[in-house]
């Protein structure tokens, strides 16, 4: 069966006038204290915002790179793992700063022509590798077909000295032509600010941590001792955690990453966790569902408190989130409306939740099974429940009667909830309160209920969206 076709929630548009004017993560003020921070200083520096997978690293820094635009600072936006092809990150990043100022119709187009001319011509020299000693020394020591051992000792100490010579000679050579380029990198970062004062060429550095780790430690080496120049800001937006793992794999299990990453790196921002709840309205906004659960009357309990609440437990990062309502949003649409009940729709929200989170647990919700994945689910939302603080853990507690209700299909046809509350309390050590709670939860919503069948049914549907194709 071919996948149907599905737009899904697109990225955060960023208007070119008002680069704030989709801010539901409120990052507006995060984004003009670091442009305090970096436009005071004169020397060149690395600044590293640190964020975890998918916490919103790409728009934060494209967002501020308009910001910057908006200010009449030079930005040029570099995606290090699409770059990742290349052999030098070098070439690399003079290729991505030359396309974006070039086009830049503000500055002087002779004089910026004539930078980059040197540029090239400097960075050219840079990028020459040096065939290595040993391989030189074979090479030669071959080409006069040398058989006798004293003969051949003699004629390599003699290729030795003079190989020598030459390597220090290039050294010599290269060491001026990094002067040379410096200085016209810094002739370019004059010409960006146009006259100004406090106006950087400010480099952002994306997708570092997905790179090749090889290829990332060649963007950190060039970003920090190449373009060691007065007025130019590198930011990189990375996981660090990530980054660190890139690095051990080169150069082993037992390196100080952080004493590492230190030569590198001057300052570490950590790109500040956003409240749930403003992403949730967001994209329940994108596909439309508050006006959706209105029609349909789902609003007995509300499923945008459910879905902040159980975001919150289970530390969704914003790409899980997309991701979620995703699927969501498939599955709410093409469910029998018959079969879409509030109950139903917590448990989709869930079982969601699952899937994305502990996949393993969530397949094994099969026939074969089933008491296992009852108790496995509960002693997942226990793990997730708040210590000492009942009114935080609301929903989840919902969703364990609904658990619990379900487990009565492996009992006697007479057990009534209250006895497997009991017997679950009793079972786990849980307090008297414990027990009060699940008890008021099916007194306040009469007996809320989800048998086994309709457990199935949902994954059913859960599994349907996976035909979607998300362009």
């Amino acid at each position: 069966m071919g996948k149907l076709s599905l737009s899904k929630c697109q990225p955060i548009e960023i208007d070119a006038d008002n680069p704030f004017k989709n801010d539901v993560l409120g990052r507006e003020e995060n984004i003009t204290v670091l442009t305090q921070f970096i436009t005071s200083f004169e020397q060149s520096i690395v600044l590293c915002i640190d964020g975890g997978w998918g916490q919103g690293k790409t728009t934060f820094i494209k967002m501020w790179q308009q910001y910057l635009k908006k200010r009449n600072i030079t930005t040029i936006y570099f995606n290090a793992w699409e770059s990742d092809y290349t052999d030098d990150a070098l070439i690399a990043l003079i290729g991505e700063i030359s396309l974006s100022i070039k086009k830049l119709k503000r500055l002087d187009k002779s004089k910026v022509d004539e930078a980059f001319e040197s540029i090239y011509k400097h960075g050219a020299n840079l990028i020459k590798v040096c065939v290595p000693a040993l391989s030189n020394l074979l090479v030669k020591t071959v080409s006069v077909g040398l058989t006798n051992a004293d003969e051949l000792a003699k004629t390599l100490g003699a290729l030795s000295e003079s190989l020598v010579k030459e390597q220090i000679n290039k050294y010599e050579a290269s060491h001026s032509t990094l002067k040379n380029f410096k200085e016209e990198l810094s002739k370019l970062a004059t010409i960006c600010a146009n006259g100004e004062e406090q106006k950087p060429l400010v480099i952002f550095i994306d997708e570092l941590d997905r790179c090749r780790p090889n290829f990332a430690i060649e963007v950190l080496e060039k970003a920090k001792h190449l373009f060691n120049v007065n007025n130019i800001i590198f930011v990189l937006a990375t996981d660090k955690t990530q980054l660190s793992h890139s690095i051990r794999a080169v150069y082993g299990q037992g390196l100080d990453v952080n004493g590492y990453l230190r030569r590198f790196i001057d300052f570490d921002y950590l790109l500040p966790l956003s409240s749930n709840a403003p992403y949730i309205i967001h994209l329940m906004n994108k596909f439309s569902l508050e006006n959706y659960f209105q029609k349909k009357g789902l609003y007995r309990l509300s499923t945008r408190d459910f879905l902040v609440d159980i975001v919150h437990k289970y530390k969704l990062s914003l790409r899980e989130q997309e991701a979620f309502f995703n699927i969501f949003n498939v599955v709410i649409r093409t469910e029998s409306n018959a079969h879409l009940g509030h109950w139903t729709v917590l448990t989709i929200i869930f079982l969601i939740i699952l899937k994305l989170k502990f996949p393993d647990l969530y397949k094994s919700l099969d026939n074969k099974n089933d008491t296992n994945f009852i108790s496995n689910t509960l002693e997942n939302i226990r793990s997730h429940c708040t210590p000492n603080n009942e009114d935080f853990n609301y929903y989840l507690e919902i969703t364990e009667y609904l658990l619990l209700e379900i487990s009565k299909s492996f009992l006697s046809r007479s057990t009534s909830s209250q006895e497997i509350i009991e017997q679950y309390v009793n079972k786990f050590h849980f307090d008297e309160n414990k027990k009060n709670r699940l008890e008021t939860i099916g007194a306040d919503y009469g007996n809320p209920h989800i048998d086994l069948s309709q457990l199935f049914n949902i994954k059913k549907a859960i599994e349907f969206s996976n035909l979607f194709k998300f362009n």
